[in-house]
This record gives C-alpha cells, sequence and structure tokens, in this order.
C-alpha cells in the first residue's frame, strides 16, 4: 500500500542556493501558501530505492532543474543500466550534492532547515532517454534515490500510518557519524549481504564517468559474493512438498516481491508456452483459480507476470526462529544481469518487496487496477541499519503474544 519517499534538493558544488524550478501559483493559492509558494520550488519527491544502486532523475525533473548533462567531445555521456524490464539508455548528469528531507505531499516542503545532507558531489542517472514507456508517460517520470544515500546509514521506517489504508509511511535517514538517534525498539534481526553490480553496466564512451553505483541489500548470500560465502541465511520456499532455497533482493521500490522462473521450477511451477514459443502469462503446477497477474515496472519498461502464493516462505533470523509467511504471494519473473565484456549472467532468485513488510492488498492488473483484500502490515517499525548490514523488524503487539 505504500514505499518509502523523500523529498530531495539538489546543489551544485561552490553554490549555497539549491537548483529550483518555477513552481505554479495557482496551487500555491490552493494550497494555502503565500505567493512565492508559486515562484520558485527547490524540492522534488523520490522514492527510497534500496534495490537501486544509484541516484535516477527523471527527465521531466532535470530538465525543470536544468541539470546539465555530462558530455565528452561535445556529445552527451550515455549510460546503460538494468532493471526489472530489461536495459535502458540514460544520460549522466553534471557532479550534485543531495540533500534528503521528510516526505512531504507535492514535493514541498517548508521547512528548509529540515534537510540534511546525503552526500556528493555524485554523478546521477538522468532518464531513461525512451521516456519509461506507458508508466512515464501516465505520470511524467519517477525519481529515485538509491543506496548512495542510505550507504553507511540507518533507515527507520514507521510502518503504522499506512494500516489506515488512508496514510503514508513516515521514513528517517540517520547518519550515526553524525547523530545519535534513539533508535525503536526492534524483536527480529535479519543479516543482509551486499551485492555490487556495477560491473554489469556499461558506459559511452568507455572512458567517461559513470554515475555513482554502490552495492544492493540482500536477504541471503548475494549472487556477486564467491561461492564459498555461506548460504545459511538464505530464504527458504515451499509449495505442494517442494523447496527450494534462495537469496532474495531487499528492495524497498518494489511493490510486490518475486522469484525467478528457476526458483519457481525447482517447485514444479512453469509458465505454460504459447504456440509461437513465447511464455504464456498462465502457470503450470498451480490451479488457473489460485493465480494472479500483475503489470510491473521499472527500468527496462513493464511486463505482465503470473503469479501464486507459495505455501510458506522461511526467513532466519539471528534470534534463532525463523520468520514465517503463509500463505505468500508471489510473482514469477526473471531479472537477470549481463557483464558487457565477460559475458557472465546473474538472475536473481527473488526480491523481497514491501508487500511483506507494510500494508498490502490484493490488486488486479490494468491502467484501473481493483484494489481489494486489504490488509494491515506485520511490523510496526522497520529499520534498514546499513551500518551493521541488519534489518529489524519490531513486530506488532498482537503476533509477539504468539
Amino acid at each position: 500500500m505504500d514505499q518509502p519517499r523523500v523529498t530531495v534538493t539538489l546543489h551544485r558544488p561552490g553554490e549555497a542556493e539549491p537548483l529550483s524550478r518555477k513552481g505554479d501559483a495557482g496551487l500555491a493559492k490552493m494550497l494555502g501558501l503565500d505567493a512565492e509558494g508559486g515562484e520558485k520550488v527547490s524540492t522534488f519527491a523520490a522514492f527510497l530505492d534500496t534495490g537501486a544502486s544509484g541516484i535516477s532523475i527523471s527527465t521531466q525533473t532535470a530538465d525543470a532543474l536544468g541539470i546539465r548533462r555530462a558530455e565528452v567531445n561535445g556529445s552527451q555521456v550515455e549510460f546503460h543500466d538494468v532493471g526489472v524490464g530489461g536495459a535502458d539508455l540514460f544520460h549522466v548528469s553534471e557532479p550534485l550534492i543531495l540533500s534528503i528531507g521528510a516526505y512531504q505531499a507535492l514535493g514541498m516542503s517548508p521547512d528548509a532547515a529540515s534537510f540534511k545532507p546525503a552526500g556528493g558531489p555524485w554523478h546521477a542517472q538522468i532518464g531513461p532517454v525512451g521516456g519509461g514507456g506507458l508508466l512515464g508517460m501516465m505520470i511524467g517520470g519517477i525519481d529515485v534515490v538509491g543506496m548512495p544515500v542510505m550507504a553507511g546509514k540507518i533507515v527507520i521506517i514507521d510502518a503504522r500510518p499506512v494500516n489506515t489504508f488512508s496514510d503514508t509511511l513516515r521514513v528517517q535517514l540517520i547518519d550515526p557519524r553524525r547523530e545519535n538517534p534513539q533508535l525503536p525498539q526492534t524483536h527480529r534481526h535479519i543479516a543482509m549481504s551486499y551485492g555490487d553490480f556495477a560491473p554489469f553496466t556499461r558506459v559511452e564512451p568507455a572512458s567517461a564517468t559513470k554515475p555513482v553505483l554502490i552495492a544492493n541489500p540482500f536477504i541471503g548470500r548475494a549472487p556477486t559474493l564467491p561461492e564459498n560465502v555461506t548460504r545459511d541465511r538464505d530464504i527458504t520456499i515451499r509449495h505442494n512438498g517442494r523447496a527450494s532455497r534462495g537469496a532474495w533482493l531487499l528492495d524497498t521500490g518494489a511493490a510486490a516481491s518475486m522469484i525467478s522462473k528457476q526458483q519457481a521450477a525447482n517447485l514444479g511451477i512453469r509458465y505454460k508456452t504459447n504456440p509461437d514459443g513465447s511464455d504464456s502469462t498462465e502457470l503450470e503446477g498451480v490451479p488457473r483459480e489460485k493465480q494472479f497477474t500483475l503489470t510491473i515496472g521499472g527500468i527496462g519498461g513493464q511486463k505482465t507476470a503470473a503469479g501464486f502464493f507459495l505455501d510458506e516462505m522461511r526467513i532466519p533470523t539471528a534470534e534463532g526462529d525463523d520468520l514465517v509467511y503463509k500463505p505468500a504471494p508471489v510473482l514469477v519473473v526473471d531479472i537477470s544481469v549481463e557483464h558487457p565484456q565477460t559475458g557472465q549472467k546473474i538472475t536473481l532468485d527473488g526480491v523481497f518487496g514491501m508487500n511483506f513488510l507494510v500494508a498490502s492488498a490484493h490488486i488486479t492488473g490494468g491502467l484501473a487496477p481493483d484494489i481489494g483484500k486489504m490488509a494491515e502490515g506485520p511490523y510496526d517499525w522497520i529499520v534498514i541499519d546499513h551500518t551493521r548490514g541488519v534489518l529489524g523488524l519490531s513486530l506488532r503487539k498482537e503476533l509477539l503474544s504468539r
């Protein structure tokens, strides 16, 4: 029902004033802001996305703020990134310094003093150049701040407000080197490892500077780590008497969770094949009435995937008692990366999305999706501690008594 968001301001190195765009005076008046509120806007809302290795600024936001594109010999630098829909082309920004504040509706915040430095100067991704497909046309671009702003910090998410289905998550980004916050009590702790996917991206020309990229957190052994690293913290899934284990990307930018086709095959589940040899949107091994489909989008565009309910999903904790979800809804999707020089290919075992962390609902696909079967989330607080590589969870009172 929600994903963590923050409000962002951008500065050029050596400049005190943030980049700004002309505001909407009519909208400012409607919101009860003063006349100057419609003259200049320097903030914008962005998803705080652990599944993003970099910082992605939409073309619309970049153009509105006057962000310059990096060039080599008079030509704009091109960056090729990978995501849920495949590969996408981006441009690369000039160096920028980021500050982060609490999420505000419409990306407006009256309190500039509440913003904290988040890092830089960094080169960000701008795009995707093709506009982001249908999703981009519908909503005008998506801005994402990923692991560069979170590395070495603690993310605190108050999940309680979204349980009313009419409010948003409350998010704090804490730098323990500068702050000494009182963290919420957490009852279960999950070890994370980190996977570096920068080698699977490329920039043109090759001599150009890549945008900033930082490793992403996994529950279990990240797929880019050596084979001799233990897999005893992997997630275990079960269905129809079969089991499979794997490392799942912890992705706060994913509304839904996913497993790979191989993980599904380990459970005896596969996509049916169309007459032309392509995958259909129906699964074999699960009764049709117990399947669902959802269109998911991200880098590389959109795709429609089929899903089903696992009999059980188990996540090891430091306390020694697994977190158990039953049943557990997952889509079957391959998210793969390929090394541009060696040809090495990696497919993620799974993606652990926000539907397992906060209030969720059953959503049908389409341009006007139907939302039903809403359920409150299992946790009051979610603490993603990138200083220790630990996901901390504060269970709701009724779950603690079980």
